[in-house]
């Protein structure tokens, strides 16, 4: 299951016998709540732990929310307390869609007109578009006339492209335009392929480690239930 679902409420569960240490789920959706209970410690004397939850953006790595026994009767009385070791850590592998934007760190007055954007990324026949360039930012950056403008480019280094008219392909010539100062932004804004390669997309993999403050016991019945909300509304403080 990919996270493609926008809008729409998703629930996930899963059924296991703890082993006493650390384990990592691996998740269907970007969960924005993940509810782990512990079947044993439900009817547990003082101590256990039949509860534990964790939030999205709200719960500290390796933290937790727990239902705490307080006594022998069990689900008589629990605490309420905060884990903050060896509870919830999200282990989310990089993928997705590449942006393509990068900082620009220099362009030069010359024919043709040479951007500097370390590990841009980029490759020659690529259209970007130039931005957050000229006088119009909070303090004047230099090259007005790159300012959003939309180029072809020839990479040179790893760090470094030139620029072309899109139209016509000929270099730009930034010999008389206003000299770079700082700043600026650079976002590859369609992309060029060989024939000979398949599109390839690399998915992110959603993954929640449970530490030991959470997993249970060796040999302990845990039910783990994780949600992904249609929708999450921040009211901000309503007082």
């Amino acid at each position: 299951m990919s996270d493609l679902f926008e809008g729409q409420t998703m629930t996930e569960g899963f059924q296991l016998i703890s082993g006493g240490a650390a384990y990592t789920l691996t998740l269907g959706f970007d969960a924005d709540i993940v509810e782990v209970y512990n079947l044993t410690d439900w009817t547990a004397t003082a101590g256990g732990i039949p509860l534990s939850l964790w939030f999205k953006d709200q719960t500290t790595a390796a933290y937790s929310y727990k239902h705490q026994v307080i006594d022998s009767a069990a689900g008589a009385s629990f605490n309420f307390v905060q884990g903050t070791t060896n509870g919830f850590t999200t282990a989310n592998t990089s993928g997705g869609v590449t942006e393509y934007r990068t900082a620009i760190t220099g362009v030069t007055q010359a024919d043709p007109c040479v951007v500097t954007a370390v590990a841009h990324g980029m490759a020659t026949g690529w259209e970007v578009r130039i931005t957050d360039l000229g006088a119009e930012m909070p303090t004047a950056r230099g090259m007005d006339d790159l300012n959003n403008n939309r180029y072809s480019i020839t990479v040179l280094t790893a760090d470094t492209f030139s620029l072309q008219d899109v139209i016509t392909g000929e270099d730009i010539d930034s010999s008389a335009y206003t000299a770079y100062v700082e700043g600026g932004s650079v976002i590859g804004i369609s992309r060029t392929q060989a024939l000979s390669s398949a599109f390839e997309y690399d998915p992110i993999t959603y993954k929640m480690t449970l530490g030991t403050d959470v997993i249970g016991g060796d040999g302990d019945v845990i039910f783990v239930k994780a949600i992904k909300l249609g929708q999450v509304t921040n009211l901000g403080d309503i007082g």
